[in-house]
């Protein structure tokens, strides 16, 4: 592997890390879109 692989490789990482992190920990699995516990009625 090269350096741009690695490179490459690690921001991938990060932007799974960061978007994971955003979408479980910090909403606690709420929707994107609500703040309350549960999204809206369909």
């Amino acid at each position: 592997m090269g350096t741009w692989d690695i490179v490459l490789m690690a921001a991938i990482l990060v932007g799974a890390a960061w978007l994971l992190y955003r979408s479980l920990w910090k909403k606690k699995g709420h929707c994107h879109g609500c703040d309350g516990g549960s999204c809206g009625e369909r």
